[in-house]
This record gives structure tokens, C-alpha cells and sequence, in this order.
């Protein structure tokens, strides 16, 4: 007897075991069946399948983006819209793995417990998606990035709503090229530049290493230094692209001299340097409505001396993602705390709100009121004295950085602009990367004008 029951506990055990495992899989099978259905993996969803039948996606104005009819799959009738709004709609294919119609393509086509993806057509009744973007601010994106490569994004930093969400190269979803597998004109054209890319960040990186410096000690913006054009720091040069001479850390932002930013960044030290860049979105991947992005990178561990320099100023191997500059502006015009994006602002699905709310990053307070205020006061006294605030928007209050970061010897450079409006009607924080464009004043500004003016007529109309 004794022996009987000391064999029969463990089969009680597995069996316990068995019926655990069993109630765990069917709580997933239930909660998550419809991720799973659309995720990119699954083979049957290489084509149109799934989208035949399935819902609407409109812009922000209802303007309709994707449709389905007589069993086929539409988008909207201009093609520069179909081609602005790609990479968020998507194609028939799963190819750009953050679209909409990627990420919720069960959704879309009315999946259902029962049937999955396969219900009768007869049956099917696809859910429709409603996103916070303007597709005639996409349409203006698209055409001030032109045929560059980059990307472009304008948000409100107060609800977190998605204006623009653009990148380049692109393509007409009704019409795809037959040569998109070999033509280099279309080389990168399935990824969002704008969440799925990181860059060399440049200059717009000394607000990071200003703001080290101010959460290290508030006053620290009255530091003085003599710009000769560079200095040398760790045996080799580090250069400027002019002769700043006496400034303070105002005079350093707005000339973006990197000599100032670079002696301090020796000065602040490694850790502090690491531990802000951390606080800004280094070393995170920020996730919003499924989507999540590239990972920014700040790594100084195997640096010398002039490279940890150099990446006080947004150079070294310093790698930022686009939407993560984004959010980390929108906390210096949002008192310290970022605002986490939202690119869709109504569903028919209750199963896809579980999707976008799970995991989502949460708003954080990057720096201290004290430091983003003070940040703000450079940023705008840079955009007034040294940009032009009509050469940055003539419709909008701009406080704005720029930054050319160098990629090969030869010069070439990456152009950007972050920044943010003041206006209280447009509370609008954007970043804008024009690759290779060497120079994120003569190009990514007259860009990012373009963007911003587009961007103004939309909330103001």
C-alpha cells in the first residue's frame, strides 16, 4: 500500500502538471489567437489573404487611406497619398513589418475564433482603423524629403498623437516595382526609417551632453571657454567648423562647437555621460501601438579619450533612432517628461487594443523642470539667433537644434533637426534625418519647414 501511493504521487503530480499547461495554452490561445494569426511569420499571409473583405483605414480628417472591394484590396485614389502614407498602411504584403496592416491584419479582415483568417466570405466583416496622421502633412513630408533617403516626424507632446510618420524611399502599393528586389533607387524601401533605422545623431546630441552637465550642477551653463576652432584632447584634434572664440554654453549650443562640448564631456566623465544618454532613450526600445523601435546605442566602455570626446558631440559610435530623438525633445518642451506617441486613435477591436496597450512604454521623466527650461531657453535663443525663426517656420514658435554628422572621410554627413513649437494651439515636437544631405541647416531645416507649415495648416484649419 505504502508503495502504491508513493508511485501514484508523481503520475498526480504530472497529471496536475499536464491540466496546468493545458488552461495556460487555451488562456493564450484565446488572449493572443489573433496576433498570432497576423504576425509576419505565418506563410499564409504572404499575399492579399486576409485583406479582401477587410476594414477601412483612415486619417485623422476620415480621409480613407486602404479599402476593400469586390474582393480586392484598395488604397486612396492619389497616388503621391498612397505613396506618403506606405509605411504606415502598408502593402498587400507584410514586407514593412511595423504597418498597420501588418500589425493588425486580423483585425482588418474580421478574424474570428472559430474560423480564423479562413471565415466565409460571406461572413467576413473587417473592423476599420482610424490613425491620428494627416496624410496631406505625409504628402508634404514626401515631398520636402524628395529623393533622399530619411524620414520625418511631427507629433503632439502634449496627447502623444502621430502627425507625420514618413519615410523614404517609397512606393506606389497599387502599383509595386517589378525591380524593387534589385533597383537601388528602392534599397531599404520595406523599413520605416522613422522607428526601425538608427543614424549617427551629430550635434543634435550636445542637448544631451548639456543636459549632463545641468543635472550635474544648474549653473553649469554660465561655463566660459575660447574657441580657437578645436582643441586636443587624448593626443588627436578635435575640430570645429569655425572660430566661436569666448562663449558661454548658450554661445557653444548655438554655435555648435564642438571644442566646448567636447572638453565638457572629458570633464563630466563616463558614467555621467552613459547615465544621462540612458535617461534620454539609449539603450531602450520604445514600443507604441505594437510598433517597437530600433534601439538607440551609447557605448563608451571600449573608447580612448578623443572618442569618448567625440561622442559628447554625436559622433564615435553613437547611433540614434529617429522617433526616439523625437521623444527625447518632446521632454525638454514638456517640462522633463516625455510623451509616449500614439499612431491610432480609433479601432473596432477590443482584442487589438489589448495588443496596443500591452507592453507599451510608459511616459518618463527624462531630466529634472529646472534642466528642460533651460534647455528650452538655448534651443530658442539658437533657433532665433542663429537659424532664423521664419527660415524654421514662418507659421510656427520654433526652438530647434541641427546636426551634420560625418559617416565617411570624405565628408559626406547625415543631415537633421529636432526641435519643438511653443504655440499652444501646436504643440508639435518632430525630428527629421535626410540621409547624406551634409548639412542639417541648408537641408534638413528648409525640410523640416516644409513639414511644420503643412503640419500648422492641419490643427489650425
Amino acid at each position: 500500500m505504502r508503495n502504491t501511493r508513493s508511485r501514484s504521487f508523481p503520475v498526480l503530480m504530472l497529471t496536475l502538471a499536464f491540466f496546468a499547461g493545458l488552461i495556460y495554452f487555451m488562456v493564450n490561445l484565446v488572449t493572443h489567437a489573433s496576433e498570432w494569426a497576423s504576425m509576419p511569420y505565418n506563410g499564409h499571409l504572404s499575399d492579399s489573404t486576409g485583406l479582401e473583405y477587410a476594414g477601412e483605414i483612415k486619417d485623422k480628417n476620415g480621409v480613407v487611406l486602404a479599402y476593400s472591394k469586390d474582393g480586392k484590396r484598395l488604397y486612396n485614389e492619389d497616388e503621391e497619398i498612397r505613396r506618403a502614407c506606405l509605411h504606415v498602411v502598408g502593402d498587400d504584403s507584410v514586407n514593412i513589418s511595423t504597418a498597420i496592416q501588418t500589425m493588425y491584419r486580423s483585425d482588418l479582415s474580421g478574424y474570428n475564433f472559430v474560423f480564423g483568417l479562413g471565415m466565409p466570405d460571406s461572413l467576413k466583416k473587417g473592423g476599420d482603423i482610424t490613425l491620428t496622421i494627416d496624410s496631406e502633412v505625409q504628402r508634404a513630408a514626401l515631398r520636402a524629403l524628395g529623393d533622399y533617403r530619411g524620414a520625418a516626424i511631427v507629433y503632439n507632446y502634449k496627447t502623444g498623437d502621430i502627425l507625420c510618420l514618413a519615410s523614404t524611399p517609397t512606393y506606389d502599393p497599387m502599383n509595386k516595382p517589378e525591380d524593387i528586389e534589385t533597383n537601388e533607387a528602392y534599397e531599404g524601401a520595406y523599413l520605416n526609417r522613422a522607428v526601425s533605422a538608427t543614424y549617427a545623431p551629430g550635434s543634435t546630441f550636445k542637448l544631451v551632453t548639456a543636459q549632463a552637465a545641468l543635472e550635474k550642477d544648474s549653473e553649469a551653463y554660465k561655463r566660459e571657454y575660447d574657441c580657437t576652432g578645436g582643441t586636443e584632447i587624448g593626443g588627436r584634434e578635435i575640430n570645429c567648423y569655425e572660430v566661436s572664440g569666448h562663449i558661454d554654453m548658450f554661445g557653444a549650443l548655438r554655435e555648435s562647437c564642438n571644442a566646448y562640448f567636447a572638453e565638457l564631456t572629458v570633464e563630466l566623465g563616463r558614467d555621467a555621460m552613459t547615465a544621462q544618454a540612458q535617461k534620454c532613450g539609449f539603450g531602450k526600445r520604445w514600443k507604441f501601438d505594437g510598433i517597437t523601435t530600433a534601439t538607440s546605442v551609447y557605448d563608451v566602455s571600449k573608447a580612448d579619450e578623443n572618442e569618448f570626446a567625440w561622442s559628447g558631440v554625436g559622433q564615435y559610435t553613437v547611433l540614434e533612432c529617429p522617433m526616439n530623438m523625437a521623444i527625447r525633445t518632446s521632454a525638454i518642451a514638456n517640462g522633463g517628461v516625455c510623451v509616449i506617441p500614439e499612431l491610432i486613435s480609433k479601432m473596432d477591436s477590443s482584442l487589438a487594443d489589448k495588443l496596443r496597450s500591452d507592453g507599451k512604454s510608459s511616459p518618463e521623466r527624462m531630466m529634472s523642470q529646472q534642466t528642460a527650461e533651460k534647455l528650452k531657453e538655448m534651443m530658442d535663443d539658437t533657433a532665433a539667433n542663429y537659424y532664423g525663426k521664419d527660415y524654421l517656420c514662418p507659421e510656427l514658435d520654433i526652438c530647434a537644434k541641427t546636426g551634420t554628422a560625418e559617416i565617411s572621410d570624405d565628408g559626406t554627413a547625415h543631415a537633421w533637426v529636432t526641435g519643438f513649437s511653443t504655440d499652444e494651439d501646436c504643440p508639435l515636437a518632430f525630428a527629421v534625418i535626410v540621409e547624406r544631405g551634409n548639412s542639417g541647416y541648408q537641408v534638413a531645416i528648409p525640410a523640416a519647414s516644409a513639414i511644420l507649415s503643412a503640419a500648422a495648416r492641419s490643427y489650425r484649419s
